[in-house]
């Protein structure tokens, strides 16, 4: 998502008037890389969709995880955090390093490779881990005693399926 990729600030500008004459060729400019377009003291970037869905995407990702370090950091302050975040809670000081760790990792590969999607899937995994720790499970299948059971002889489960 760097504006260098973009070329933001380095691409070419083309006034009102010659967007108006040489349509065609602003646009096929614009499809290469984008463009400023210059009305009295108004500047537009016109730019492919998909490069204005990209940095719509990367900035929403972006708060996200910056709303997630925040809550992170908070805690490790002792202050409270907003109810959305209140997953966090469930994971420790090394677990809430180790997230932050990750996903910072993952949004410098998503700015690399254009694939926000990642870090919201990233996100997200870190939330549903913090749900199983809140539910105790994981800690009760660790704490229980093993209870081995024989496996059958695979023979006898074929002949019992009919195959």
């Amino acid at each position: 998502m760097a504006a260098r990729s973009f070329g933001l600030f380095s691409d070419e500008v083309f006034t009102s008037t010659d967007l108006n004459r040489r349509s065609a060729e602003v646009l096929n400019r614009a499809s290469r890389s984008p463009v400023t377009i210059a009305r009295n003291n108004e500047r537009f970037a016109l730019l492919r969709r998909e490069q204005a869905a990209s940095l719509v995407q990367g900035v929403a990702q972006l708060v996200e995880v910056v709303e997630v370090a925040q809550a992170a950091l908070a805690m490790r302050k002792g202050l409270p955090v907003a109810p959305a975040l209140a997953w966090i809670q469930s994971l420790d000081d090394d677990d809430r390093m180790s997230m932050l760790t990750e996903i910072l990792a993952a949004c410098v590969q998503a700015s690399a490779e254009d694939r926000w999607g990642a870090v919201g899937d990233l996100l997200h995994e870190w939330q549903e881990s913090a749900s199983v720790a809140e539910s105790g499970v994981l800690r009760e299948a660790m704490e229980s005693q093993a209870d081995p059971q024989p496996l059958p002889e695979p023979s006898s489960v074929v002949g019992e399926t009919g195959r």
